[in-house]
């Protein structure tokens, strides 16, 4: 979960990441379902989209897509690239999720670049890797225990030069405080951010927007 809003994130998403009525639709529902508030910010959600714009993938990746709030913002950008052929991939566990992110992407009008499939991450991301299939940008943002594990499938998912993005690696700075241990969520993460630091696959950074975002290029 990312989406914490204060007065400068306000400011940043009034001038720069207005949400406009299918966002808000997104978020009504989300908050009508009654389930934890796990969503990007807009102002994050606007960074997504702006690496799309400059690195022009031609498919994307995201795993745990929710209620399809970041996955909006990621589709909206790939369409905007106007490539043939480009595709966004989501994959969710949850089959009530599956049915509701169809309903948002028809909403927004990204039905017919967007594919949807239900399943594990690690267990689809494997399955990609066993049929040779291969990414321009994966988006993760699905169960942190495992944030070291996508990682190193996603180094092979990713093609030459391909983007992966990885949200709430920060934790609520839990992560940078030496008093937080034994917390399997944040040890994990931890444990994926020294992994990506030190990896030969990736130059990377993490940004501290929101959560923060683990901004990784891939480097052969």
């Amino acid at each position: 979960m990312s989406d914490s809003r204060n007065q400068v994130t306000e400011y940043i998403t009034e001038r720069f990441a207005k949400e406009d009525e299918v966002l808000k639709q997104v978020l009504e529902k989300q908050r009508a379902g009654g389930g934890p508030q796990m969503n990007v910010g807009p102002d994050q959600g606007k960074l997504l989209e702006l690496l799309v714009k400059i690195h022009k993938p031609k498919s994307i990746l995201e795993v745990g897509s929710y209620y399809g709030y970041s996955s909006i913002w990621l589709g909206r950008s790939l369409q905007a690239l106007a490539a043939q052929s480009s595709k966004l991939t989501c994959v969710e566990i949850s089959n009530i999720q599956c049915k509701i992110l169809k309903e948002h992407f028809e909403l927004a009008g990204l039905e017919d670049l967007t594919e949807v499939i239900q399943g594990s991450g690690l267990d689809i991301m494997k399955k990609f890797i066993n049929d040779s299939k291969a990414f321009d940008m994966i988006f993760i943002d699905a169960d942190k225990a495992n944030y070291p594990n996508y990682l190193e499938l996603s180094a092979r998912l990713l093609s030459k030069g391909g983007l992966l993005l990885v949200d709430n690696t920060l934790w609520s700075g839990k992560v940078a405080d030496p008093y937080v241990q034994g917390d399997k969520q944040t040890d994990s993460i931890r444990e994926f951010n020294n992994k990506l630091a030190a990896s030969n696959d990736f130059d990377s950074l993490i940004v501290t927007i929101q959560d923060g975002l683990a901004i990784g290029v891939k480097k052969s």
